[in-house]
């Protein structure tokens, strides 16, 4: 039956792999053969920034093992899963120092007329297991 199985995910995956096609725009220069699509989740990791009341977390994610040309800038998503504590979104930010290695993230918690203590926040979403799930899409020739 193993044997089966294995012959069926076989043929699934040579028919997949045909099927697909990656287009980049043409507003993202490159060689359209080197165009790769590679995405991940980083759970975990999330710092308290800010004081006062402006608070906010961020966290680092690393994608350096996709391999994108240095130099470059991947197209990146990223959205934040927040197991619905506060249901916020976050914003990608401070890749222009290695674009083509990773970017953080950051969700602001506060703002000067919000009467809430947001300063375990970080605690709190490494204990709920806060997780961002990023899509980046760029070179790697």
């Amino acid at each position: 039956m193993k044997f089966f199985n294995m012959i069926i995910f076989t043929v699934l995956l040579v028919g997949v792999s045909h099927a697909f096609q990656l287009k980049m725009s043409n507003t993202v220069p490159g060689i359209a053969p080197c165009a790769q699509i590679c995405a991940g989740a980083k759970k975990g990791g999330w710092t308290s920034k800010g004081s006062g009341k402006t608070v906010y977390i961020q966290n680092d994610v690393n994608f350096s093992e996709c391999g994108f040309k240095a130099g470059t800038r991947p197209v990146i998503t990223a959205t934040l899963n927040d197991e619905g504590y506060y249901a916020v979104g976050g914003n990608i930010d401070n890749y222009a120092s290695a674009p083509n290695t990773g970017f953080q993230f950051e969700v602001l918690l506060g703002l000067s007329n919000d009467h809430y203590d947001r300063s375990d926040t970080a605690a709190i979403a490494n204990d709920k297991g806060w997780t961002i799930n990023w899509t980046a899409v760029g070179y790697i020739c």
